[in-house]
């Protein structure tokens, strides 16, 4: 069985701060200690970071608090049936500038990626936006992700 690790990416080396079973629960888990303990970043790795440098104990304390377990497990469930390998989580963003050649445009980002995603979410542009899970989206992929919706735009308006 694979294990990925939350690891604490604003520190050098990254602290080891909780493991998990899938690359999907390692990101929810980031996600919640990321909104739990503000000012701190984390991210997910590869493989169980034991035997690194260990976090903060409120950091790790959080991460294993049954509140976040709970909230965990509860969006692991909800999504069971679109995300069943429960593979990482991306946001994608369409956004449209009005006029011009390259009216719309996209970008995509990790769930767990907050600062990233706010600013995106509060962009006046953002016309739409959907999830992917798994790989990171091949610029290819995103291109005529965007083709579609913008086809789909032109023809509502």
């Amino acid at each position: 069985m694979t294990r990925f690790s939350v690891v604490q990416i604003d520190m050098h080396p990254a602290p080891y701060v909780a493991a998990t079973g899938s690359a999907r629960s390692a990101q929810i888990l980031a996600r919640l200690v990321r909104e739990r303990c503000p000012g701190n970043a984390f991210g997910i790795r590869e493989g169980a970071a034991f035997g690194g440098p260990k976090s903060n104990g409120f950091i790790r304390d959080c991460a294993r608090s049954l509140e976040v377990q709970r909230i965990a497990a509860e969006e692991l469930f909800a999504e069971a049936n679109e995300n069943p390998d429960q593979l990482v989580k991306w946001h994608v963003y369409f956004y449209d500038a009005g006029t011009g050649k390259f009216r719309f445009t996209v970008n995509a980002y990790l769930d767990h990626d907050l600062p990233v995603r706010a600013k995106c979410e509060a962009d006046p542009e953002l016309v739409g936006r959907t999830v992917v899970y798994g790989d990171p989206p091949a610029m290819e992929t995103l291109y005529l992700m965007l083709d579609a919706f913008a086809a789909k735009q032109e023809a509502t308006a």
